[in-house]
């Protein structure tokens, strides 16, 4: 490894040591929000703003003009209103302020949980019926019925009609009249909520996936993204298919009921997943336990639909107080798992579905026992900061574990490093080695070049202590020029000792000898005969020459031995 790269590495330490110190996180964390905030308030006015174009000043309420005749008289009623119905619990309203411009338009009315039905003259122009799949009051709560007006619209006045119980008052807001585009627009701005809500999870959804393939592409696995993006995926496709602009303007209305009645059924198993990957093995079992239940439900009122006809609208409860009942369990076995070690990723999941049981309970309230339409966005937005939490922390974990891992990377590498020299070490050479004896490293051959520096202390005598550390160093940047010259080859070079230095060349077609000379040549040019520096060499082959391989002791001592052969004869020769 070049000295280069032993700086890079000491550089990216220091920097994230420093970040660790600061608040450099927490203000990311913070500009993130902003962002997020800044983007959803442009998204909003924009969206509000739009109702200024021409399409939205070609709508109008019919508010006024509406009378009812009671007990023979005409009541004048402007809208919205609460009405009386008859002793039959029908509303009768009537309105003339039509004119023939408007024929061809279009009348929306609210109010679909009440039977209604709009008549001009003796005309029906909309009468509401259920011929595909059942439907709760709350979902008909939010849904609005478009009625074309006739060719002969101002001839005769407009009858709205609504069923309800004898002498009940009844809550009638009031139509508004205008283009399709107009109308259909308005109705999307009123579920804007839901809409910034679906766009809100699938987004979590894929930044979560993303982060997930991510972090596993760096070798670290946490499936909780995986979790978490699978549930935010579900949520929104639930919320999607319950909102009432898919009931009005889907053109599979009643197969998006049945996905959406599975959507509400199924969403909760990530997150029973999400539990098992945070708990201690030993309870997982309770999550699980749950997640087959919430399957025999599913499979359950798909059977009783099939063969019984019963709708699933019907068998809502049984759902219901299954969701409610596993969020309870789930926030009982979260607090014994903290009260037993106080995790902080136990206390954040504790949190998050404390969360999701409060706004869970609340829309419950407003179902059954107010029957209040917009339940769902007490949930929904329950959700969305229920996966907010769990996310947030999530990244936060991440964030400090992948802190960790390039610390330990980095120091590792340095362990791995000669401060000297900026070549792998003996202990980066060890494991080389085992690696090639494991099976790590598939070698059809290998050459191990033993070199040692002979003479250093006459160097050092001489010259100084600090000469001879240069040739040291000079030597070990001879080595890897050498070593880089050749393109042929993957080499590595290891400094294994004061003087000693190793080099392994992965399946050769180069002479020792050859490599040998390259080394010299270059220590000769990089001293510039300023003084001399003797180097010894000794080599084997990882395979002998009848093909069979030798052992990586045996492959290290036959180099050593003609390293020591070769010292041996210089110093006879002396």
């Amino acid at each position: 490894m070049s000295k280069g790269w032993k700086t890079e590495l000491s550089v990216w330490a220091r920097k994230i040591v420093i970040m660790k110190k600061s608040n450099v996180w927490k203000k990311t964390e913070w500009a993130g929000l902003i962002c997020i905030f800044f983007i959803l308030m442009v998204l909003i006015r924009m969206l509000w703003n739009s109702g200024a174009d021409g399409k939205m000043a070609d709508i109008r309420s019919v508010s006024s003009g509406w009378y009812q005749i009671v007990d023979g008289k005409e009541e004048a009623i402007d809208l919205p209103a609460m009405v009386k119905a008859d002793q039959d619990g029908k509303i009768m309203l009537y309105n003339n302020t039509l004119t023939p411009e408007d024929k061809n338009k279009v009348l929306s009315i609210n109010g679909l949980q009440d039977q209604p039905e709009v008549w001009m003259g003796k005309q029906c122009l909309f009468r509401y019926e259920e011929n595909d799949f059942l439907k709760n009051d709350q979902m008909k709560g939010k849904m609005w019925a478009d009625v074309w007006l006739a060719e002969d619209t101002g001839k005769e006045p407009v009858c709205l009609v609504y069923e309800s119980n004898n002498r009940a008052f009844l809550y009638i807001q009031a139509p508004v009249l205008g283009s399709f585009p107009a109308v259909s627009q308005k109705h999307f701005q009123e579920s804007v909520f839901s809409f910034l809500m679906i766009l809100g999870m699938w987004g979590t959804g894929i930044v979560s996936a993303i982060v997930f393939w991510y972090m596993k592409a760096h070798h670290i696995v946490e499936k909780r993204f995986l979790d978490a993006s699978l549930f935010m995926f579900i949520c929104g496709l639930w919320c999607y298919l319950d909102s009432g602009f898919y009931q009005m303007y889907g053109e599979h209305g009643a197969v998006g009921m049945v996905l959406s009645f599975y959507a509400f059924i199924l969403m909760s198993v990530p997150m029973l997943w999400f539990v098992q990957n945070t708990i201690s093995e030993k309870v997982r079992w309770v999550p699980q336990a749950w997640i087959f239940l919430l399957y025999g439900n599913a499979i359950l009122q798909g059977i009783l639909n099939i063969l019984f006809h019963i709708p699933f609208v019907h068998m809502l409860f049984l759902t219901h107080i299954m969701l409610f009942s596993g969020v309870i369990s789930m926030i009982c076995l979260l607090w014994k798992e903290y009260k037993r070690n106080e995790a902080e990723e136990i206390l954040f999941c504790l949190l998050a579905f404390a969360t999701l049981g409060v706004s869970g309970m609340t829309a419950l309230i407003l179902y059954w026992v107010y029957s209040i339409y917009w339940y769902d966005m007490v949930f929904q937005a329950g959700i969305f900061l229920y996966t907010s939490i769990l996310f947030w922390h999530l990244l936060q974990k991440t964030s400090r574990d992948s802190q960790f891992r390039m610390e330990q990377l980095v120091y590792e590498k340095m362990s791995m490093e000669d401060r000297m020299t900026g070549l792998k070490n003996r202990k980066a050479f060890e494991k080389y080695i085992k690696e090639i004896q494991e099976g790590k490293i598939r070698l059809e051959n290998a050459l191990l070049l033993f070199i040692e520096i002979t003479g250093l202390k006459q160097i050092n005598d001489v010259y100084g202590m600090k000469t001879g550390d240069e040739s040291v160093i000079q030597t070990a940047r001879c080595i890897q020029k050498a070593s880089d010259s050749d393109q042929r080859h993957k080499i590595e070079s290891f400094r294994i000792g004061g003087t000693e230095f190793a080099v392994i060349v992965m399946d050769p077609q180069i002479q020792p000898q050859e490599l040998e000379c390259l080394i010299e040549n270059e220590v000769k040019k990089e001293t510039e005969n300023r003084y001399y520096i003797s180097l010894q060499f000794g080599y084997g082959y990882l395979k002998n020459e009848n093909g069979t391989r030798n052992t990586v002791s045996d492959w290290k001592r036959q180099a050593d031995h003609m390293l020591q052969r070769t010292k041996g004869a210089i110093y006879d020769d002396v």
